[in-house]
């Protein structure tokens, strides 16, 4: 008997086979059905999908063999891995390699043995998918091809394993990440709104003279602190609302919302933001409509394009809102003066902590029209834009009757 050679890639193809983490499991279907397959194409006894390890042969799945691994030193399979083709002993009483080896003078008394090897994509031989029997025999060109074959299957099995795993792994590590990044953003932005509230308060109380009589540059620097406080919680409240709209743990309040009265309320609450640069906001609803909404989270989303319209509009601009009624939803039309959008910018306008180059007028976050997207998607509405050197519109569109559920 002559035991088959070491392969010089012995350390690195050992490693290659326990990566798979498939030693020693149980059996599997899949595996199963390939050498029950190959047992009945080649009409043998004997079929096994045999992984050859440092010191034995194992074999993951197995026809008409009871034992579950035998000693690489008198392997079939040893010899089968050290090539890259079909390894075949039509006759192994005559083939001095195997004449005298106890697998075939005694036990399974084999004579004949195919043996396609399990060849990972880096070269590397881990076994073979083999056909045994106990009478001489031959195999014509289809059943070799159709061996090689299944002996593919086996590989793609456990490389797909492989990769579902990893796969599995980085969802799995990009969802604690994520958790871990909502789980501070929230924490920050709760710690640091409520001492910004309590200045605010302050600020309130000193200007009302509650502490004494507020001088002229005393009122200044009142209003400046004040404006940066508010500026300030602005920020922090949108990255708490991006956070929980983002991790869907935003919850919405729909309820009967009336267009005209949505609209109106809103234009006049920006007004005196818009004042500060000199700019007019003409609203306009062409035909009243109830729908369901939350009419808060609309408000949000109407503060954030005015507020956007307000920053990229040249100062003594105006603005024109108008909303009306379809047979389908309700639209609300933004339309400013500003310069327009810059071609570059235009797919990235709704993602977070986006600015146009050039154009970072005012304060911000980035994060109003990426949230704003959110909202009205929760509301199963579209928001878009078209946009030109004479100005920009955003398109809200909601629809009038929906689901809640």
């Amino acid at each position: 008997m002559l035991a088959a050679p070491i392969p010089t890639n012995e350390r690195e193809r050992v490693g290659k086979l326990r990566s798979y983490n498939i030693l020693d499991t149980l059996p599997e279907e899949s595996f199963d059905r390939v050498t029950r397959l190959a047992a009945d194409i080649l009409d043998v006894p004997i079929a096994l999908v045999s992984l050859v390890d440092s010191e034995r042969q194992w074999f993951k799945s197995k026809v008409g063999l009871d034992a579950d691994e035998t000693s690489r030193e008198i392997s079939f399979c040893g010899h089968a891995i050290m090539g890259d083709d079909l390894f075949v002993i039509e006759d192994a009483t005559k083939d001095a390699r195997f004449a005298d080896n106890p697998l075939v003078t005694a036990g399974l008394n084999i004579r004949f043995y195919a043996g396609a090897p399990l060849q990972t994509p880096d070269g590397l031989n881990i076994g073979t998918l083999c056909a045994i029997d106990d009478k001489p025999r031959q195999l014509n060109q289809r059943q070799r091809r159709l061996l090689l074959d299944l002996s593919h299957v086996i590989v793609d099995e456990m490389e797909l394993r492989v990769a579902l795993k990893e796969s599995m792994n980085a969802v799995a590590n990009e969802a604690n990440e994520r958790a871990l990044q909502n789980d501070f953003v929230s924490a920050v932005t709760h710690e640091l709104r409520t001492p910004l509230t309590s200045i605010q308060g302050s600020l309130k109380l000193i200007d009302a003279g509650a502490f004494g009589a507020v001088t002229d540059p005393l009122k200044q620097a009142l209003d400046i602190a004040s404006r940066n406080a508010a500026t300030l919680l602005s920020l922090i409240n949108d990255l708490l609302d991006f956070q929980q709209l983002g991790a869907g743990m935003m919850e919405f309040n729909f309820q009967a919302v009336s267009l005209e009265r949505l609209v109106h309320e809103t234009c006049e609450n920006m007004a005196g933001f818009a004042a500060r640069k000199d700019i007019a906001i003409d609203a306009m609803v062409e035909d009243d409509a109830v729908f369901l909404a939350d009419a808060a989270r609309l408000t949000q989303v109407i503060s954030n394009v005015l507020s956007n319209a307000v920053k990229f509009s040249p100062t003594g601009g105006r603005i024109s809102v108008i909303a009306k009624r379809t047979n389908t939803s309700v639209s609300i039309a933004f339309t400013d003066r500003g310069p327009g959008i810059p071609v570059e910018f235009r797919g990235k306008v709704f993602e977070k902590f986006a600015r146009a180059r050039g154009q970072t007028t005012g304060s911000g976050t980035g994060l109003g029209l990426a949230i704003s997207k959110i909202i009205v998607e929760a509301h199963r509405g579209t928001i878009g834009f078209e946009t030109s050197a004479q100005g920009t519109t955003f398109q809200v569109e909601i629809p009038l009757r929906q689901s809640l559920t």
